[in-house]
């Protein structure tokens, strides 16, 4: 009877271990799938920032200002409605700083820094959106398959570390009970 039970327990572990790696490879394998819609998103952000600040400096011509001028006259100026827009085109000015700044890190990244890039750089709100919006899909390249093998590598040694973890106690026990065992000779 414990033979059977043992083979049953392999069979399980065996399926088990595969079953995790697989999980392993398909989760990690999302990484660059992720990162490209995070990317277009953050494009996205970008380009209606750019559009917005494009109306600021159109206004700030018509004034025969620049920019600077414009963001100073309304921080200098006596009336708190046109300081608080004064700091929303500041803060414009700086947004649209960051995200390019971000997105050029991210296009310029390689594959095997991606990863830290995107963790250094990410604007955390655009990545829940994204997350909240994410389409998985099927990894067709080169980034994907490797992502895909770094993850079935993952995979395997999570799932051998928590098996450690549980029978190694198990074995123990089962050692100090033979060693307290009388033996019959």
């Amino acid at each position: 009877m414990r033979n059977y039970l043992l083979r049953a327990l392999n069979f399980l572990d065996g399926i088990a271990d595969r079953v995790v790696c697989i999980l392993g490879a398909i989760a990690l394998s999302q990484f660059p799938q992720f990162v490209a819609q995070y990317m277009q998103r953050l494009g996205g952000h970008l380009d209606e920032a750019k559009h917005t600040l494009e109306q600021y400096k159109a206004e700030a011509e018509i004034l025969d200002m620049t920019l600077q001028e414009y963001v100073r006259e309304h921080l200098e100026a006596g009336s708190d409605v046109f300081r608080a827009t004064g700091e929303i085109i500041q803060n414009l000015i700086e947004r649209v700083q960051y995200l390019e700044q971000s997105l050029l890190a991210l296009q310029d990244a390689s594959i095997y820094n991606r990863w830290f890039i995107f963790i250094r750089e990410a604007d955390w709100h655009i990545a829940a959106n994204t997350w909240d919006n994410f389409v998985p899909g099927v990894p067709t390249t080169f980034e994907g398959l490797l992502y895909a093998l770094v993850g079935l590598l993952l995979g395997w040694g999570v799932y051998t570390l928590l098996k450690l973890a549980i029978t190694t106690p198990i074995n123990a026990i089962r050692a100090r009970k033979a060693e307290n065992t009388p033996s019959s000779e």
